[in-house]
């Protein structure tokens, strides 16, 4: 007589894929975030109506916090009207499989850092909130 207990049998657990690329717009800017890339290196294009920016590897800052990550890039530098910012908020995303996509909402803000021209109090910098939707897939690279 076999006196072994048996053991149930352990649930399968969907998996959870976190999404590496989120194509984002609104009326007046488009932007693609790639975490990652062939070569590994982040990219993101950015593209409004004046301009247009390709970034990649060390040009791309990312901060995580408890908000999501902040994906930033100077689309202008430091010149006389000052450097403009464009700091995408990546929320937390899970997608059910590699072939999934979510559709996402999140804002980003658009910095306008200035240099004080005489030695008075002024605010150095003004921000511009933008709402864009998108969606957040997983590309294998």
């Amino acid at each position: 007589m076999d006196t072994a207990i048996a053991q149930p049998t352990p649930a399968v657990l969907p998996q959870r894929i976190a999404p590496n690329q989120f194509e984002l717009r609104n009326r007046r800017i488009s932007v693609s975030f790639s975490a990652t890339s062939i070569t590994g290196d982040p990219l993101l294009h950015y593209k409004d109506r004046l301009r247009e920016v390709d970034a990649r590897g060390k040009e791309i800052r990312q901060v995580e916090t408890e908000i999501g990550t902040l994906v930033s890039v100077t689309l202008e530098p430091d010149a006389d009207a000052g450097a403009l910012i464009f700091t995408l908020l990546i929320p937390r995303v899970i997608l059910a499989s590699t072939t999934s996509e979510q559709p996402i909402v999140t804002q980003a803000l658009l910095t306008r850092s200035r240099f004080p021209r005489l030695p008075t109090s002024a605010q150095l910098q003004t921000y511009e909130a933008v709402e864009l939707k998108g969606r957040a897939t997983f590309v294998v690279s």
